[in-house]
């Protein structure tokens, strides 16, 4: 925490409270963390100062045109609250102006001399323009950060200093390449290129691109357009010594090694537009030549001649799933047919997986990636693709950082244990198709073995300002129709590396009625998965922050808080109902009719909440077994409180005339490790051991105290919400059980 800055939020919400019922300005946390609640309220707060209402969270152009320069005053001129603002923005972007006082004074004018050198302008007059004060009220670093480089963070200062008032804004000086270095070249460029100001837009579209393409023959004679071409090989990750705005032997040399490594047709070295639109933008030159290509159609003899006659030699095909054409449902997925006559034309493939990854929820699902894993795995056995095929599955949206850490990644571990849980069926490698942030981040974890570059989408934050991955195997560039008749079709235009040589021969498996072990194991997991996350109150029992690993006969421990324990076992084996513990049975996915009744009876005494509750956990998880038994285990002691429940499953179908096996267990173990809490151990142990949990209120009230007391504030409320339906389940067993 930030003394200053929580000052700063103190005197936001103290100053401003008067305009929160007009909805001008919204209080703030007083926390001392800088973050964008906060400048936003620094915002707001200026066009409060400025007569502009209403407010908005954007320095937008009318607060721009309202704001006049600020300036050192002399040493007895009366606090401001501008400058109360201007100071507080300061400390929230980690330069001090000498204190919180609201005077203009001398140190605050250092902290702007300061800043502007930061920013690299040429002025460093201490003078705060519209663009200075625009910069402050933002989450940019004018610093450099970690991993930020040094080659980067003086292409952005440059920027700053010859096209800050051109672009309108100043570049963030971290070091890192990122959208708005990214945007900053366009607009540099588009100025160099004599575009209006009013036409130039920071994206490099068909007029930026004619524009260059006229500017080529005498391009380096021109010092500015030489430099934005150093700026832009910086920025890509080459390794540039000094940028001196000509075009000599390393700048040649550095062109020729970046057009090698995208694959480029010229490779000279001599600068033409497709090379610097390639810097600049993702998809590059969109009328560039290709060898390979995907398509979504399943693919007859009359199109398979369009692809060779138009030079392509490799196709990226679909291993299963439907697409929406023309208002109907088609299949995308291959066949042996397809396969056999793209093959014999000469043709070579490399296989995608896509049923999904469209929209950030479906990563959100507990255990996709495993499942998803299988299906790819069979899908591609069964359609013969050798071992060391690379299936790409599909990230084929804009995920942003956050996202990639907290869903794209855990996606990709579960699909690593996947392929390695199948190894023994056929060992297959793992490719990523999506935006080259997403591609850099997988590959660099080693998490895929081989990326497909979503280059096309060239809006996506992921590309912008991203460099191309290393060792990337295709790079889908542009999306169009080619053909005539029966053989037209739509395809995506993809550079291949060679770094995949996709598959020239497939070998299907033979027809068996008996499964090998690996697809024994596969519909085992599976099923385990469905119980396990099918449900909302077993999915809560692991936590949204836990996964797990699914391998049979291993348990898996997961360490949840001091005070919490998960475990988790998969088994190939069923667990003796009789070993102790509550048992319901459970047939055709409904529970035995005794134990209907007794829950009927039971669930007749709580409100009408809780009883569709109570019956729905039971009911979820019954058509989740379907066929087996469910086995509650309460195991309290002194200090150790373990919940157990045990899903039998002995009726999994693996093919038509075979079925197997299978059981999970999922534990919570309480461990009170804080002597001052043994009372609530001691007073859930004690009432269930007299059975004396009676109805869900109670019961729940107790359980959730003596969670939040134990665990802490900082996962206790979410987790005992999460627990809520297991409470519920456990009190129906633990009354059950008490009754007889």
């Amino acid at each position: 925490m930030d003394e200053m800055v929580k000052t700063v939020q103190s005197w936001l919400n103290k100053t401003y409270q008067g305009y929160v019922a007009k909805g001008d300005y919204q209080t703030i946390p007083e926390n001392g963390k800088t973050g964008w609640t906060t400048v936003y309220a620094l915002t707001r707060a200026l066009q409060i100062e400025l007569g502009i209402s209403p407010t908005a969270d954007n320095f937008g152009p009318g607060t721009e045109k309202a704001f006049k320069p600020l300036t050192i005053g002399a040493s007895e001129a009366k606090p401001s609250n501008i400058n109360y603002i201007l100071q507080g923005a300061f400390y929230c972007k980690g330069y001090s102006p000498g204190g919180f006082t609201g005077t203009f004074g001398g140190q605050t004018q250092i902290a702007v001399k300061m800043f502007q050198k930061d920013a690299g302008l040429a002025t460093q007059d201490g003078v705060v323009s519209a663009i200075i004060m625009k910069s402050l009220l933002n989450m940019s670093a004018f610093q450099t950060v970690s991993g930020g480089n040094i080659a980067v963070r003086t292409v952005q200062q440059n920027l700053n200093r010859d096209y800050s008032a051109w672009i309108g804004t100043l570049v963030p000086c971290d070091g890192l390449y990122g959208r708005d270095t990214n945007t900053a070249l366009i607009y540099a460029l588009q100025k160099e290129e004599g575009m209006a100001r009013t036409t130039a837009n920071g994206n490099f579209g068909p007029g930026t691109t004619t524009s260059l393409t006229n500017l080529i023959p005498t391009f380096t004679s021109n010092k500015a357009l030489v430099l934005l071409l150093q700026y832009s090989l910086a920025c890509n990750g080459l390794p540039i010594n000094q940028f001196s705005g000509t075009y000599d032997a390393e700048t040649t040399n550095l062109v020729k090694r970046y057009q090698e490594f995208m694959k480029m047709s010229i490779t000279t070295g001599a600068i033409n537009m497709g090379t610097f639109k390639a810097l600049l933008s993702s998809s590059g030159d969109t009328n560039r030549s290709a060898t390979a290509c995907d398509t979504s159609y399943v693919l007859n003899t009359d199109q398979i001649d369009t692809l060779w006659n138009a030079g392509y030699r490799y196709v990226g095909r679909y291993l299963t799933g439907n697409v929406i054409r023309g208002g109907t449902r088609v299949p995308k997925a291959m066949n042996p047919t397809e396969i056999a006559a793209i093959l014999k034309k000469g043709l070579k493939i490399f296989p995608i997986y896509q049923d999904g990854g469209y929209e950030i929820p479906y990563f959100e699902v507990p255990l996709q990636g495993i499942s998803d894993g299988y299906k790819a795995i069979d899908a591609a056995y069964n359609l013969g693709f050798p071992a060391g095929t690379t299936i790409y599955f599909a990230v084929d949206l804009d995920a942003y950082d956050y996202q990639i850490t907290d869903l794209i990644t855990p996606y990709f571990q579960n699909l690593r244990a996947a392929f390695k849980q199948n190894q023994d069926l056929r060992s297959y490698q793992i490719g990523v198709y999506g935006a080259r942030n997403v591609c850099s981040r997988l590959k660099n974890a080693g998490l895929v073995d081989n990326v497909f570059v979503a280059d096309m989408s060239t809006g996506f934050s992921g590309n912008l300002g991203f460099p191309m991955p290393d060792d990337w195997a295709f790079d889908q560039y542009f999306e169009m129709s080619i053909g005539t008749g029966n053989g037209k079709l739509d395809i995506d235009k993809v550079t291949y590396s060679g770094v995949d040589k996709g598959v020239s021969v497939v070998t299907p498996p033979p027809v068996s009625d008996t499964p090998n072990s690996a697809a024994i194991n596969r519909a085992r997991l599976m099923r385990i998965r469905d119980v396990l996350y099918g449900t909302p109150s077993l999915a809560t029992l692991v936590d949204d922050k836990v996964t797990f690993e699914l391998e049979m006969e291993k348990t898996n421990v997961r360490v949840i808080s001091p005070n919490l324990t998960v475990a988790f076992t998969a088994s190939a084996k069923l667990v003796n109902s009789g070993s102790g513990g509550t048992t319901i049975s459970i047939k055709d996915g409904k529970v035995n009719a005794s134990f209907q009744q007794e829950l009927a009876n039971w669930t007749g005494s709580l409100s009408t909440e809780d009883a569709g509750n109570a019956k729905k956990v039971v009911a979820d998880l019954a058509t989740k077994v379907v066929v087996g038994d469910i086995t509650v285990k309460w195991m309290p002691a002194k200090d150790v409180l373990t919940v157990t429940i045990t899903a039998n499953v002995p009726e999994i179908e693996v093919t038509n005339n075979y079925k197997t096996n299978a059981s999970m267990s999922v534990s919570l173990i309480f461990d009170n490790k804080n002597r001052e809490l043994d009372t609530q151990m001691n007073a859930v142990s004690e009432a269930v051991l007299t059975g004396s949990l009676k109805t869900s209120v109670v019961g729940g009230l107790l359980y959730c105290a003596y969670a939040v007391s134990t665990i802490g504030t900082v996962v206790a409320a979410p987790l005992a919400l999460s627990i809520a339906g297991l409470i519920l389940l456990i009190k129906v067993v633990l009354d059950n059980s008490s009754s007889k």
